[in-house]
């Protein structure tokens, strides 16, 4: 069976990534209310505010050149520890653990697509962060006309909004918002997984081998569940299986698959049954959904405009949580922590 023995280890690469723009996140949520919480109760305060404009892109343009300095650097790490790890593993089932050279010129290509994806949220982190401040102002200046809210009861309302977006960072052809955290976290998987796929599949065809058996992957979506343990031909060539390329048009080896692929030996390699895992797809989509209250409840708390608001989000965090440790210790998951750090999807 395939010898890669952590199906998590795109996540657990691409989690610096994650942390990285999640930590960015919540210093701009913070300047955000910060800022508008200064005065919030003396009249004129939205005009002050607005004067404040720039200074408020100043601050948000040095959280943007921190990430352009360092994240690249984060990305490309991930994506080359990826390539490793897959011909590493596919190392230790052929020529007797033999190494071969790393093919750097393709590893350059993948960590060159990584970092201009994650990179391209940088011009929309700045339109996003005054975009948040501005509507802010306009609906807290709105309501508080109409009588409907105190000023500071408005704000806060507008902000939970966006806290619960987050910064966006990225808007896809179908107009639909990708907060930034959730977007470069899921960019930089989606290259690691393919450069751990490609080391692997470099290590095998240098070893003159053209099948690979899918692996098992515990909580298994429906969408990767039919390749389980099916024998595939990297070249597409031989008659009695079906070509890797069917299977990934299919579906497998998406971004968030925990599929791996192991060298198949006809006669030799032991064939996989009885793989499904429906209860575990459930269960492991529910702690997801924990994950994200946790996350969203850590967002509103970066962005409160007095500690009264901010300790409530906090312990509504915690609540979360416990819901969370509940799921965990019932259905005998791993908890991840990691995972409920702003950054994480």
């Amino acid at each position: 069976m395939p010898a890669q023995a952590d199906p998590d280890l795109a996540l657990k690469l691409a989690q610096a990534t994650a942390d990285l723009y999640g930590q960015a996140v919540e210093r701009l949520l913070a300047m955000v209310a910060r800022r508008l919480a200064q005065g919030i109760e003396q009249p004129g305060w939205a005009e002050t505010k607005l004067a404040q404009l720039t200074v408020l892109r100043n601050d948000a343009q040095r959280v943007v050149a921190a990430l352009e300095a360092d994240a690249p650097g984060v990305v490309a790490e991930a994506v080359r520890r990826a390539w490793e790890a897959g011909q590493k593993a596919a190392t230790a089932e052929v020529s007797g653990g033999i190494a071969i050279a790393t093919n750097t010129a393709a590893v350059d290509r993948l960590v060159a697509e990584a970092v201009q994806q994650v990179t391209s949220t940088h011009p929309q982190i700045l339109r996003s962060t005054i975009d948040v401040y501005r509507q802010v102002i306009q609906q807290a200046s709105g309501q508080t006309v109409a009588g409907a809210a105190t000023r500071r009861q408005a704000a806060q309302q507008a902000l939970n909004r966006f806290a619960n977006e987050g910064i966006v960072g990225f808007i896809d052809s179908k107009g639909r918002r990708w907060g930034l955290d959730s977007y470069t976290e899921m960019a930089c998987r989606t290259t690691v997984g393919r450069a751990q796929v490609a080391g692997t599949l470099e290590r095998f065809e240098a070893d003159g081998r053209d099948l690979v058996i899918v692996s098992d992957a515990p909580q298994e979506c429906s969408v990767c569940r039919r390749w389980e343990g099916r024998v595939l031909s990297i070249s597409g060539t031989d008659p009695k299986h079906p070509s890797l390329a069917t299977a990934q048009r299919a579906g497998l080896l998406h971004a968030n698959c925990r599929h791996r692929l192991g060298a198949y030996i006809p006669g030799v390699t032991k064939r996989l049954t009885d793989t499904a895992d429906p209860a575990g797809d459930q269960a492991r989509r529910e702690q997801r959904r924990l994950e994200r209250g946790v996350r969203q409840w850590k967002q509103r708390a970066a962005a409160a405009l007095d500690d009264d608001t901010r300790r409530q989000a906090e312990r509504r965090a915690r609540d979360w949580q416990a819901r969370l440790r509940g799921h965990v210790q019932a259905n005998d998951l791993k908890r991840q922590p990691q995972r409920e750090r702003l950054g994480a999807r």
